[in-house]
């Protein structure tokens, strides 16, 4: 009897009633994974693909292959990765909702998502046509007019290299912060 008494004690559920412990108990063992840690899951996923990209994989492609072809191949995973950022901002979206409600706009993880989805939807559709554009028309055009192409294709180039960059940094803080 002592022992129930102490138990009772140090448990701050103390005052629930027992019918509503037991439906938490039932509750709580029928989810397997939190929307939490599946919004985590995905997000970790998609930043380490993307650092995983940036880092090694694109180096590697350009190393090994000729140009062309490196691009053409980097192209695509970009558009795949794309797509995977997308679906993992939405699930951490409706995973903020879900756990802050009204007090949303308050939050960093919010506008940590906001960021990233804002640069990735310009980088994937206003950035990604123009290099892909002027990737097709410098491949098509005499070797003269590529040299002056070629400082607007590095322009955009490199805009779309650092809106992808600032995905990753703000992920990682989106990561940190949850």
């Amino acid at each position: 009897m002592a022992n129930n008494n102490s138990a009772a004690k140090k448990s701050p559920a103390k005052s629930r009633s027992p019918a509503k412990l037991k439906q938490n108990a039932i509750e709580n063992s029928r989810e397997i994974v939190s929307i939490h840690q599946l919004s985590k899951i995905a997000m970790t996923f998609w930043l380490g693909g993307s650092w995983m990209t940036i880092a090694v994989i694109f180096p590697i492609l350009f190393k090994a292959l000729d140009q062309i072809t490196a691009s053409n191949i980097a192209g695509q995973i970009l558009n795949l990765n794309a797509y995977i950022g997308i679906i993992c901002l939405i699930m951490a979206m409706i995973e903020v909702i879900v756990n802050h409600k009204l007090s949303i706009l308050k939050t960093k993880r919010f506008w940590y998502i906001i960021s990233i989805a804002c640069i990735l939807v310009i980088n994937y559709f206003t950035i990604f046509p123009v290099i892909y554009n002027l990737r097709q028309r410098l491949s098509g055009i005499a070797h003269q007019i590529i040299s002056i192409q070629t400082n607007v294709f590095d322009f955009w180039h490199s805009l779309s290299a650092l809106a992808f960059a600032a995905t990753c940094i703000l992920g990682v803080l989106y990561l940190v912060d949850m």
